[in-house]
């Protein structure tokens, strides 16, 4: 979903950290640099999600000259991200090439036969940038509070809305269906986070399940967050409770896989081709260290709300394979929906 760079919300200081912005200079033990032009591959159309992110990226690196060469973003949509995906893959070995993360990088390929089949396996992880919380979104006109919320799900079908069909919005939103025992979700697909929360506010459909960049523009008038999907209350919305708080899903798992630190919720980071030298992975986890503790990253995460974490490398891919084995056991063991038939089960069924 594209992000907004004017929305104003507050969050945990804390979160953040201190900010140090580091020199271009690489220590001895880090004597790899590239040689020519990096490409940014990115799964969207100039102006969509993974465009601005990766656009606002290449400008902090070139302000502060955190990179020998050039970064070059180049757009590739389709599939879903599949376009994306491909070229990056037939990249293997060469580390000049690299794609912002998001959760399609999962669910596109666990969908498509396309030579990407697990991100964390297939490619090459770099670092985790940030993660885009979820909220249930609502017409105030229409339903005002949770309690009303799951009075309407388990008395009648209510409508919902996301972006694409069976991406995250749509994992999401299924997810919190099985969790409160609602009746089955409608699900209306649209073409992006602007719609989805223009449909809602309008009337047209009855909720979503969107990050707060998207909602902004029509809140507290025609959409209101009535559930957050963490442990904690965010400082941004001090008077939405939690799903922990109002216990839903806590009875079994789903608690946990709807909360924004372990659960599914949008991911931003950055990977990279196959077989990518040790020295060359090294270089970017310092580069985007870098680029996370910059003023205007951290400045970008708190207007949208955004949980700021870091992950390099080793913890990424880690961290990675959860989130691609909880969205398996999502998309195929709960909602039943049909995934690839070359699908490489790691549980052994």
């Amino acid at each position: 979903m594209k992000p907004s760079l004017s929305v104003t919300l507050g969050y945990s200081a804390a979160m953040a950290g201190a900010v140090l912005i580091g020199t271009s200079a690489m220590s001895p033990a880090q004597a790899w640099e590239p040689k020519r032009p990096i490409e940014f591959v990115i799964q969207t159309s100039p102006g969509g999600g993974s465009d601005v992110y990766a656009r606002l990226w290449i400008g902090i690196i070139q302000k502060y000259n955190l990179s020998p060469v050039p970064i070059t973003p180049v757009n590739m949509p389709g599939g879903g991200g599949a376009v994306a995906l491909t070229h990056l893959k037939s990249k293997a070995g060469d580390p000049h090439y690299m794609t912002p993360t998001l959760n399609s990088v999962v669910t596109t390929p666990l969908q498509q036969e396309i030579p990407v089949m697990y991100p964390s396996e297939d490619l090459t992880p770099i670092a985790l940038m940030s993660i885009d919380p979820f909220y249930l979104w609502t017409n105030p006109s229409k339903i005002k509070t949770w309690a009303e919320f799951q009075e309407k799900c388990k008395a009648d079908r209510l409508s919902s809305t996301g972006t694409g069909a069976r991406a995250e919005d749509q994992v999401h939103i299924s997810l919190l269906q099985h969790a409160a025992g609602c009746k089955d979700f409608r699900y209306i697909p649209a073409k992006g986070g602007g719609e989805v929360a223009s449909n809602v506010a309008g009337g047209h459909q009855d909720f979503n399940v969107n990050q707060p960049a998207e909602a902004m523009p029509h809140y507290p008038d025609r959409l209101i967050p009535i559930l957050g999907f963490s442990k904690e209350r965010s400082t941004a919305f001090p008077d939405t409770p939690t799903h922990w708080e109002l216990k839903v899903g806590t009875d079994g798992e789903y608690a946990e896989l709807m909360d924004l630190e372990n659960g599914l919720h949008q991911m931003r980071g950055i990977i990279g081709p196959p077989d990518m030298p040790k020295e060359a992975v090294e270089w970017y986890e310092n580069l985007w260290k870098k680029v996370f503790e910059t003023a205007e990253w951290q400045e970008f995460m708190k207007n949208n709300a955004q949980q700021p974490i870091f992950k390099g490398a080793d913890e990424y891919k880690k961290w990675l394979t959860t989130f691609e084995n909880n969205h398996v056991k999502m998309m195929r063991d709960v909602f039943k929906w049909p995934l690839r038939s070359d699908l490489r089960d790691r549980n052994g069924k």
